[in-house]
């Protein structure tokens, strides 16, 4: 179970972060689909508009390299345990113009490989939306591997009715085949001495609620630093930390919807 360490918010105008949101439509929607992109390349399809469609994310060809945090490589590898203002205001520089809450919280990832046992797309959702909901597809590929929290598989929401439950995401810029396992194990030392060190992620809140099924509530971290770091945490069953940067009015969410997801997160005292 995640933990909720300290929290902020902040507005980014005029970014000249490489990250950006970009949305594209058709002749009877101007804005359906929605995108994630790194240098102006679509990096990940985050889904669409629609509330009562399924819930998906989808590797595309810009996805292929971590954010350069620059001067805040030492402090994000010794860890985070507040959000310092001075940092906090390095890391807004990153990404891309929204309103943000953001949220420094204590993770336990678990690795998942599309298509297997711990696939939301291929467990959870189907019993969501139903086998025949992608047709005659198997479900939906994400097009990479990506990470769960630990124990927040179908986490109850508070005061959002029976039908309804939170889910979370870590998805990852790099892709896992392309990390080093050097630096991977450099951390995996660094958790086993007693580190937690810290990840940096933008991340949406969908809501969804295809057909007649239970709405999901779904919160995408996406990776923009930290990937051998939450490799390391995967690999040893550890915890480590994520600055997780959520954009208000990208999602299919409010601001009120993202403080209920928050509030499933314990929060450390202090």
């Amino acid at each position: 179970m995640a933990e909720l360490l300290d929290r902020a918010a902040r507005t980014v105008t005029a970014s000249r972060s490489p990250v950006g949101f970009a949305t594209t439509g058709g002749e009877h929607w101007k804005v359906w689909d929605r995108f994630l992109t790194i240098n102006g390349v679509h990096a990940y399809h985050i889904g669409n508009i629609c509330g009562t469609c399924a819930f998906f994310f989808e590797r595309m060809e810009g996805a292929d390299a971590a954010v350069d945090v620059g001067a805040l490589t030492a402090s994000l590898s010794d860890g985070l345990v507040t959000l310092d203002a001075g940092i906090v205001e390095s890391l807004t520089q990153l990404m891309p113009s929204a309103e943000y809450i953001i949220a420094l919280l204590r993770v336990r990832p678990e690795l998942v490989r599309p298509n297997g046992s711990e696939d939301y797309f291929a467990v959870e959702q189907i019993e969501q939306v139903g086998p025949n909901y992608w047709g005659d597809e198997p479900p939906h590929d994400t097009k990479t591997d990506y990470y769960r929290l630990e124990g927040r598989s179908a986490v109850a929401l508070p005061h959002t009715g029976a039908d309804t439950a939170g889910f979370d995401f870590i998805i990852p810029m790099t892709p896992r085949t392309a990390l080093s396992e050097e630096r991977v194990q450099f951390y995996e030392a660094a958790i086993a001495g007693g580190q937690s060190p810290t990840a940096v992620a933008v991340s949406v809140l969908d809501i969804k609620g295809p057909y007649d099924g239970a709405d999901h509530w779904c919160l995408a971290h996406y990776l923009l630093d930290g990937h051998h770091k939450i490799a390391a945490a995967a690999r040893t069953g550890s915890e480590i930390t994520l600055v997780a940067f959520i954009a208000v009015d990208q999602g299919i969410s409010d601001r009120e919807s993202i403080e209920t997801m928050l509030s499933t997160y314990p929060r450390t005292a202090g």
